[in-house]
């Protein structure tokens, strides 16, 4: 079980790293603007900050569906589960949207791909759950 969760992480670290370099390369207007209208945003010109709270807020993600995983039944896991994803394809969406609007368009295309890639990641990590439930069903029925 947990051979698997450390391997899900070693996917995640990678994306997570490739989401901190892309969320750091805004255009120099964005920058700009990150700089002196943004200053909350400060941490997004250092790639691997940025890295660090992709995957911390990955972490605490996993957390939760580890606890949902542990504590539903099956059905109820793959509602949850699908739920989960569904919000996730709602927020890439969102975020979609909200990047072609003028402010956020200036920021560019690379910055763009980091946060549709964290979404991405989130999507990840529900079907991981998923699969990690029917994997786990598999083998209790291997025992019988």
């Amino acid at each position: 079980m947990y051979k698997k969760i450390i391997s899900l992480n070693v996917l995640l670290i990678p994306l997570a790293i490739i989401v901190g370099w892309t969320l750091s390369k805004a255009t120099v207007i964005g920058k700009v603007g990150i700089h002196f209208l943004h200053r909350e945003y400060l941490f997004l010109n250092s790639w691997w900050k940025g890295a660090l709270l992709v995957w911390g807020v990955w972490i605490v993600l996993e957390i939760i569906q580890y606890r949902i995983w542990k504590r539903s039944r099956r059905n109820i896991n793959l509602a949850i589960q699908t739920s989960f994803i569904f919000l996730a394809v709602l927020g890439l969406y969102f975020t979609y949207l909200d990047f072609k609007t003028f402010s956020h368009g200036l920021l560019g295309d690379r910055f763009h791909i980091g946060g549709y890639l964290f979404w991405i990641g989130w999507v990840i990590i529900n079907i991981f759950f998923i699969k990690l439930r029917n994997d786990k069903i598999k083998t209790e029925e291997n025992r019988d």
